[in-house]
């Protein structure tokens, strides 16, 4: 007996969830979309997502903790950075950009990212993302305490995942910024 129930994603896309009740009793769950037609079962979706998540927490931890060049890390080799200010291509272009940030040692900053999200999930590629809250203070790199008045900026990432090597990395990450903070 299979029970299958069709949800529709935000894109319009049909997934399906689909319960299977073998005899055993064992329930076994797998997320099919429309597109693909191949299924997925929930736990190498999980996986999936978790490294995904992984790779934003890592991508905040290495800016915030000073550690900004080990971010290129996190990409594939022909990655792309988009923010507004610019993008940056490939590896060398990012270890250029991200070992700028981190020879800004005055500049002391916090990503807060919340509400992550994956779609479109195949096993080698993912797209998603999460909001972000950015607080940032350029000071004294002595200083052990920073003042801030309020976020820099309230936006999200949006990104695109692939399986590259075994691991899962950015194939591109761009900022989508919403709101900035505006000092009376």
């Amino acid at each position: 007996l299979a029970l299958m129930l069709p949800k529709r994603t935000h894109r319009s896309r049909l997934l399906l969830l689909i319960i299977s009740f073998p005899a055993q009793g064992v329930y076994r769950y797998t997320w099919r979309t429309s597109r693909e037609g191949s299924p997925m079962d929930l736990q190498q979706r999980a996986a999936i997502e978790a490294a995904c998540r992984h790779l934003t927490s890592a991508y905040c931890h290495y800016i915030d903790r000073g550690e900004a060049r080990r971010v290129v890390e996190l990409f594939t080799e022909d990655a792309e950075w988009a923010a507004p200010e610019g993008v940056v291509k490939g590896h060398a272009s990012l270890l250029d950009h991200f070992g700028a940030r981190e020879d800004q040692r005055g500049r002391k900053s916090k990503h807060i990212c919340t509400n992550f999200w994956l779609e479109d999930v195949s096993e080698t590629e993912a797209t998603g993302g999460v909001y972000l809250t950015l607080y940032r203070d350029d000071g004294d790199p002595d200083q052990g305490r920073a003042r801030v008045d309020g976020p820099v900026l309230i936006g999200e990432y949006r990104d695109k995942y692939s399986l590259t090597d075994n691991r899962w990395r950015f194939s591109k990450r761009s900022v989508k910024v919403d709101f900035v903070f505006n000092k009376r």
